[in-house]
C-alpha cells in the first residue's frame, strides 16, 4: 500500500473538495476560503514556534469536521435534498445495525436458556393456568417436558430466539446490500454520507437508554426474586449496552484517526 505523503492540511483540503462535490460556485469559494484560513492557521502556529507539520495539524483541528462543513454547504446549495440524501444513508445504518442487535439478542438469550433453564428467559408468570387443549399442543412439540409449564416454557424460548435471530439476518442482510450498493453507485458519494456524529451520536443515545432501561427492569425483577421470563429484557438490554458502548469506541476512535492522519 502506497504511503499518503499528503500533508495535514491537503488531506483535509481534498477531503472538502469531495464533500463539496456538486455545489458549483458556492463549493469552489468555500473551498478557496477554507484553504486560505487554514494557510493563515499554519502561519500563524510557525510564528509562535511550533514545526510546519505541528502547526498544519493544529490548523486542521481548529479548522473541524470537513464532514460537517461539506453537509452544510450542500444542505444551502440544494435545498431539502442535499439533507435527505445523507438522511436516507444513515437511517438505512442505524436500521440495520438496530436489527443486528436483535439478531445478537436472540443468541444471548439463547444462552441464558440453556445455563438457567427456558423458563428464565421466557417463562410465563406465576399464577397462569393452561387449557388441556393447549397443554396438549405445548406437549406435541415437548412431549419430554415435566409439566405444562416447562412444555410452554420451552415452545415460548424458541420462538424469542428464533424471531430474534431471523430479525439480526434481515440486519444483516439490509446492511450488506447498502455496502455493495454504496460501491458502485451515486450513494457511495459524499453527497450521501452521512456525517459520522449524525449517525454514531443517536445511535449511542438510543442503545444506552434502552440498555439502561431492559437491564433496570430486569435486575428490579431479579431483586423480588421474580426469575420468570427475565432473560427475554436482561438479554436485549445487555446487547443494547455492548452496542452503545460499540458505537461510542468506534466514533472516539475514528475521530483520533482522523485527528492523528
Amino acid at each position: 500500500m502506497t504511503a499518503d505523503l499528503r500533508s495535514p492540511v491537503e488531506r483535509c483540503l481534498d477531503d472538502l473538495f469531495d464533500r463539496l462535490a456538486g455545489t458549483g460556485a458556492a463549493g469552489r469559494r468555500a473551498l478557496a476560503e477554507a484553504e486560505d484560513h487554514l494557510r493563515s492557521a499554519v502561519a500563524d502556529g510557525v510564528a509562535r514556534g511550533l514545526s510546519q507539520d505541528e502547526a498544519e495539524r493544529e490548523a486542521v483541528a481548529r479548522f473541524g469536521s470537513t464532514a460537517r462543513v461539506g453537509a452544510q454547504l450542500q444542505v444551502t446549495h440544494r435545498g431539502i435534498a442535499g439533507w435527505l440524501r445523507p438522511a436516507f444513508v444513515g437511517c438505512w445504518i442505524a436500521g440495520s445495525t438496530g436489527l443486528i442487535a436483535v439478531g445478537l439478542s436472540g443468541l444471548v438469550a439463547e444462552a441464558f436458556g440453556r445455563l438457567y433453564g427456558a423458563a428464565f428467559v421466557a417463562g410465563d408468570a406465576p399464577g397462569v393456568t393452561y387449557t388441556a387443549d393447549r397443554c396438549a399442543d405445548y406437549f406435541e412439540y415437548f412431549p419430554h417436558a415435566k409439566d405444562c409449564a416447562d412444555a410452554a416454557a420451552l415452545h415460548h424460548w424458541g420462538e424469542v430466539v428464533q424471531s430474534r435471530v431471523a430479525v439480526g439476518v434481515l440486519g444483516a442482510l439490509a446492511l450488506l446490500v447498502l455496502w455493495l450498493v454504496r460501491r458502485g453507485t451515486a450513494l457511495g458519494t459524499p453527497a450521501w454520507t452521512p456525517p459520522r456524529g449524525s449517525v454514531a451520536l443517536p445511535m449511542t443515545a438510543l442503545y444506552g437508554m434502552v440498555g439502561l432501561a431492559l437491564c433496570g427492569l430486569s435486575l428490579m425483577q431479579l431483586a423480588f426474586h421474580d426469575t420468570q421470563g427475565v432473560g427475554a429484557n436482561l438479554s436485549a438490554g445487555i446487547v443494547s449496552l455492548a452496542a452503545a458502548l460499540g458505537v461510542a469506541a468506534w466514533f472516539v476512535g475514528r475521530g483520533r484517526h482522523r485527528a492523528a492522519a
